[in-house]
């Protein structure tokens, strides 16, 4: 993810990049100074000495050589770079949102010449009188509250869109009907939830002519159960949803899993849209299309493949999570963070702080960067017939965990423990280093998530009645460093022993 500043000579882009970075957790680049790192020389000398059509060569190298990462990196451009089309074209290609920070007094000439250049961005800033910190928190507040983030997940029946920005409640019956929403729709939602945010959803929806009706499920994993989806499929019948509807979620994973669930399976499938209000659903459970009830054996095992046609993360929505509602989520993140890049991981080592804290920019960046590493995952095996699968770090101990412990634990503090298991058999088996844990549990406590615990007796029965497990054998996503992971299956109890004595040291 790269957000790029294009502007003038002496505008004060390099002072910015920095600045802005931090409002989100960023890395800050500086193409002026990869090119002299290249050349290993000052970009003076590589103009003087090898010519103005060589540094142009190089500002392109350098823009076209961006890791390609979910981690979020400020890039500021040198005054010339938007010049080239094709540099202009791969900012473009990587839809991400540009900034154009407009001239001083002493760049009127280079603006003269590259007017157009210049122009073809997302939103331009006036900089003139205002202070560094100003100009970003500006460009912060305006990706935060308007631009917002994108991210396309393909590979399903149809494409979905995840949706990143504040106050994204208010504007769902726009884009339902952009998607060509017309028919009447059912918003579910538990009582709590429809209190603090169905109306402004309604409204939104009232205000582009799509008719709806409230549904109220109980909050909670009491909402996934079969007498829930039974009732729900009654009551779209009932109130006439028919084909050209849909239904919407509103709420918590567990929300999202029983509506869409019922949206699979009702008239054999119609439109979904899911509206996450919880960390957890935002980075995770509301993307890709997995929706399920529970039965009495186990969690999450009646269930269909469903994505939504769009998922709307409103970030403001978090500021009423509880604390420990906010770290559940964060288990998910960190796991993506994992399954990505160093970059990634070294992101959410700046942001966990200001994330738990609610700050509305870093929110954005962290639920985007796990957004964007679900989707591209999702988008390549929409239905886990492989590489989805390592979506399921740390799930095969963590949903035994949570179902043995009875749910006393929230899913990300499963999650967690999950991990750091996952980790420490990776290290049984000489997969991974030593390390490795450290770093994962040191992000883990940051987030106030749980590294140890003491795994209850029956947890063995959950494991081997894993989902994931194909005739009977156990699969195992386990890391081998960060960014690369691999399936184990068939492993012995001795390691697997010793990674719940790992697990379990100095646990209370």
């Amino acid at each position: 993810m790269q957000l790029f500043l294009v502007g003038p000579p002496g505008i004060g882009k390099s002072s910015v990049a920095p600045v802005l970075a931090r409002h989100f957790g960023a890395a800050s680049l500086e193409t002026d100074r990869e090119i002299e790192r290249r050349a290993r020389k000052s970009c003076k000398d590589v103009i003087e000495q090898d010519g103005m059509e060589r540094f142009r060569e190089l500002e392109s190298e350098v823009l076209m050589r961006l890791p390609r990462s979910p981690a979020w990196t400020v890039v500021d451009t040198g005054g010339g770079l938007p010049v080239r089309e094709a540099n202009r074209r791969r900012m473009r290609m990587a839809r991400r949102p540009n900034q154009h920070v407009a001239p001083r007094d002493r760049a009127r000439h280079a603006l003269a010449e590259r007017r157009d250049a210049y122009a073809d961005v997302d939103v331009a800033f006036d900089v003139d009188g205002a202070s560094v910190e100003a100009v970003g928190m500006a460009i912060a507040a305006w990706l935060v509250s308007a631009r917002g983030v994108r991210i396309d997940v393909a590979g399903g029946e149809r494409p979905s869109r995840v949706l990143v920005r504040a106050g994204l409640l208010e504007h769902v019956g726009p884009h339902l009907a952009d998607l060509g929403w017309r028919g009447r729709v059912a918003l579910v939602s538990d009582a709590s939830t429809a209190a603090r945010y169905a109306g402004a959803v309604r409204r939104s929806l009232d205000a582009v002519g799509i008719a709806n009706v409230l549904l109220r499920v109980p909050a909670g994993e009491g909402a996934k159960r079969l007498a829930v989806a039974a009732r729900l499929w009654d009551e779209l019948a009932e109130t006439g949803i028919g084909r050209d509807g849909g239904v919407i979620a509103l709420g918590g994973g567990s929300v999202g899993d029983v509506a869409g669930f019922v949206a699979a399976t009702y008239l054999r499938g119609v439109r979904v849209a899911q509206i996450p209000t919880t960390l957890l659903g935002m980075a995770d459970a509301a993307i890709g299309g997995k929706t399920a009830i529970d039965i009495a054996a186990g969690k999450n095992l009646v269930g269909a493949f469903h994505a939504a046609e769009a998922v709307f993360a409103d970030i403001t929505v978090l500021a009423t999570l509880p604390a420990r509602q906010v770290s559940s989520g964060l288990a998910e993140i960190v796991k993506s963070a994992f399954l990505a890049d160093r970059e990634s991981v070294a992101q959410l080592g700046r942001a966990l702080e200001p994330v738990r804290a609610g700050d509305l920019g870093t929110l954005l960046a962290a639920v985007a960067l796990a957004a964007e590493v679900k989707g591209s995952i999702v988008s390549q095996d929409p239905r886990e017939a492989g590489l989805r699968e390592l979506l399921n770090f740390g799930h095969t101990m963590g949903h035994a965990y949570e179902a043995a412990s009875r749910y006393r634990v929230t899913h990300g503090e499963a999650v967690a423990v999950g991990m750091v298991y996952a980790t420490a058999l990776a290290e049984a088996l000489e997969l991974a280093s030593p390390a490795l844990r450290p770093q994962l549990e040191a992000l883990l406590e940051r987030a106030a998530l749980p590294t140890r615990a003491r795994l209850p007796r029956g947890v063995w029965e959950f494991v081997t009645r894993d989902k994931k497990a194909r005739a009977g054998r156990i699969r195992w996503i386990l890391p081998r460093r960060i960014g690369r992971f691999s399936e184990v299956t068939d492993i012995a109890e001795r390691p697997l022993r010793a990674a719940a004595r790992a697990v379990a040291s100095r646990a209370a």
